[in-house]
């Protein structure tokens, strides 16, 4: 079940992507030219796309993108744990991991704990329930707040941690060399080969119509030949460790160009593997 919802995930990632990358420009021509200040730097946007994407994943998983109507049945379930399904539970754990990490990573200004960011989690839980509930004809779970909270404290406390050892040990703040690292972190996830030589980044170039082995003819789907995912991210790879090569003194960027060099090697070798 939970390699079949990661997949289904996948799907609507990939098309996030598009329409994170639509809200960004808009949000960068909204700074310059509505409030006619500074757009920032463009780390900082990296990081507003990649917010935007998982937003817009999060709506589209929990059916809140689909169309509303008030005519749909409104089906809810307010008893804790009366029909618990672990693997289901877990899912919606990690669905809002991301939730207590994107607010106060954006934010930048909070030292110390605050629990208005898992309020904030809450309550968007509790939002999206009920839109569920009211327009989408979906079940409101009383289950799924618990998992939603659940995640995102647990993302929050991750990110706190974290940011705590950082600062006690006097490490440089985030920077380009970072986000290479996480480059490179996000190609070994969705471009190890798992089932069958596929791969979760598979689902992006399925959802753009693009043949993801070189055997795919006339639509049949076939495992022979050269897998084009790998090369992808092979090259992502490359991109990181030259990221991570080059703003090496970023937080993160010296274990990134170790990564990202891991990474080429893995991937050339899965892609020789398939020319041979």
């Amino acid at each position: 079940m939970i390699v079949s919802k990661l997949l289904i995930g996948m799907s609507y990632l990939s098309k996030a992507c598009w329409i994170g990358l639509l809200l960004t420009l808009m949000l960068y021509g909204f700074h310059k030219i509505c409030l006619k200040k500074s757009a920032g730097q463009g780390k900082d946007y990296i990081l507003y796309y990649i917010a935007l994407v998982y937003l817009v994943t999060l709506l589209m998983i929990t059916g809140i993108a689909a169309p509303w109507s008030i005519h749909n049945a409104h089906n809810d379930q307010m008893i804790p744990f009366q029909d618990f399904d672990a693997s289901y539970f877990l899912l919606n754990v990690l669905l809002f991991l991301p939730a207590g990490v994107f607010p106060p990573l954006i934010s930048q200004k909070d030292t110390k704990w605050h629990w208005k960011y898992i309020g904030f989690g809450i309550i968007l839980s509790l939002g999206i329930e009920i839109i569920q509930f009211l327009f989408t004809g979906r079940l409101a779970d009383i289950d799924d707040v618990t998992a939603n909270a659940i995640g995102c404290l647990a993302g929050y406390l991750v990110f706190w941690s974290l940011k705590k050892c950082w600062k006690a040990s006097g490490a440089k703040p985030a920077g380009y060399g970072t986000y290479g690292f996480c480059l490179s972190l996000l190609g070994w996830l969705f471009g190890f080969p798992y089932r069958m030589g596929m791969c979760l980044g598979d689902m992006f170039l399925v959802s753009w119509g693009v043949p993801i082995w070189s055997g795919n003819q006339g639509g049949a789907l076939s495992f022979q030949g050269i897998h084009y995912t790998l090369i992808i991210y092979f090259v992502i790879q490359l991109a990181a460790a030259w990221v991570t090569g080059k703003y090496n003194q970023d937080l993160g960027a010296k274990i990134g160009k170790i990564l990202s060099g891991l990474g080429m090697i893995f991937f050339a070798v899965f892609i020789i593997g398939n020319i041979v």
